[in-house]
C-alpha cells in the first residue's frame, strides 16, 4: 500500500513567531515523526510525492502563487484568508479549488462569511493553537508566576520606512505616510502609558518579549525553537497581556488569564483576523485597562468544544 506523506505549512521567509507556533500546534496532532515542511507561500511548485498537508494559518504573502499543486491533498482547518489576498486568492480558479476541498474549516468569522459569500461551504473551526499541549512546555516544577507582556499595540507604533522613497514612487503616498507619523507615534505613547500605569500597580514581576523576530540573523530552526521558548513562557505566566492573536490562543490553550490589546487593530485586514476570537478571551483597548486594575479574566472554557472537534478532523484525515 503506497504510503502517503504528512506535512505542515512552513515559513522561510517569516519574521513572525506566530507563524511557527501555528505549525507546532499542527505538529501536535500528526502521528508521525516523519513531517515535511512546505513553504505556505509556494505551494504551488510543489512536485514531490503526494502528500497530506493541513491548511492552516494567514493566507498569504503570494497570493497570486494560489492554488496549491495537485500533488497536496489539503485539509482546510482553522484557514485565514485576509482581505490583502482576497482578490487574487478568490479568482473562478481559486474559487472552484477551495470547492473541491470544501467544507473549509474557518479560522475566524470574516474568512467564513467571505467564502460562503462565494458559494463555498464552510465551518467555524477556530485555531489550532487551541488545541496547544500544555504539558509539554512545563516541567513538573513548574509554578506560574508573573506577567508576561508579549508585543503590545505594535500595530500603533510607526515604522519610518513605511514612507521610504525607496518603497514607493508615489510621492503623494510618501507625503502622507509622514504626515500621518507623529500622530500614529502620539497614539502608540498614549497607549503605552496606559499600560505602564495599569503594570505599575501590579506587584507581580513584569516581562517584555516580542513575536517578532529577525529572520536574516536567525535561521528558520532558530525561528522554530524561539517559538517554542515563547510558548515555555506562556505556559507559566499568571497573566498574559498581548495585542498578538498567537500569543492570546496560546494562552487560552494554557488556561492561562489574557487580555488582549485591540489598539492598532482597525484596519480590515486586521480587524478580519479577530471576528470570533472574543469567545475565547477579553478584546478591549488601553483605555479600558483601568477597568481591569482589581480583576483577572477568567480561563476561557470556550475552546474546549473546537479542541475536541480539531484533534478528531486532525486524526481522522491523517491516518486515513
Amino acid at each position: 500500500m503506497k504510503v502517503i506523506k504528512s506535512a505542515i505549512l512552513a515559513y522561510p521567509d517569516s519574521n513572525n513567531l506566530g507563524d511557527y507556533i501555528q505549525s507546532i500546534a499542527a505538529k501536535q496532532c500528526i502521528p508521525s515523526d516523519q513531517i515535511l515542511g512546505l513553504d505556505r507561500d509556494r505551494l504551488n511548485t510543489y512536485s514531490g510525492p503526494s502528500v497530506k498537508l493541513v491548511m492552516n494559518g494567514w493566507f498569504m504573502e503570494a497570493p497570486s502563487n494560489w492554488p496549491p499543486s495537485n500533488k497536496i491533498i489539503p485539509l482546510f482547518l482553522s484557514f485565514h484568508l485576509n482581505p490583502s489576498a482576497q482578490k487574487e486568492m478568490l479568482t473562478p480558479q481559486g474559487i472552484k479549488y477551495l470547492k473541491v476541498h470544501q467544507p473549509i474549516g474557518c479560522r475566524d468569522r470574516h474568512t467564513q462569511k467571505t467564502l460562503e459569500e462565494r458559494g463555498i461551504k464552510t465551518y467555524f473551526s477556530a485555531c489550532l493553537t487551541l488545541g496547544l499541549k500544555r504539558n509539554l512546555f512545563i516541567t513538573p516544577q513548574t509554578i506560574r508566576k508573573g506577567i508576561l507582556v508579549i508585543s503590545p499595540m505594535e500595530r500603533l507604533l510607526p515604522e519610518p520606512k513605511t514612507f521610504s522613497l525607496t518603497q514607493t514612487n508615489n510621492f503623494i503616498n510618501v507625503l502622507t505616510q509622514a504626515l500621518k507619523f507623529p500622530f500614529k507615534y502620539f497614539q502608540y505613547k498614549i497607549a503605552m502609558r496606559k499600560l505602564y500605569g495599569f503594570l505599575a500597580d501590579s506587584k507581580e514581576k513584569v516581562s517584555w518579549h516580542s513575536q517578532l523576530i529577525d529572520r536574516k540573523k536567525e535561521s528558520e530552526n532558530a525561528r522554530i525553537i524561539a517559538a517554542e521558548n515563547q510558548l515555555k513562557l506562556i505556559a507559566s505566566a499568571q497573566l498574559v497581556i498581548t495585542s498578538r492573536i498567537h500569543s492570546a490562543l496560546p494562552a487560552v490553550a494554557f488556561n492561562t488569564p489574557v487580555l488582549f490589546l485591540s489598539d492598532g487593530l482597525d484596519h480590515p485586514n486586521q480587524k478580519s483576523r479577530l471576528e470570533g476570537m472574543e469567545a475565547f478571551f477579553p478584546i478591549i483597548t488601553s483605555s479600558e485597562l483601568a477597568s481591569w486594575k482589581n480583576k483577572r479574566p477568567k480561563p476561557s472554557e470556550a475552546h474546549y468544544p473546537f479542541v475536541k472537534m480539531i484533534r478528531d478532523e486532525m486524526s481522522a484525515f491523517f491516518i486515513d
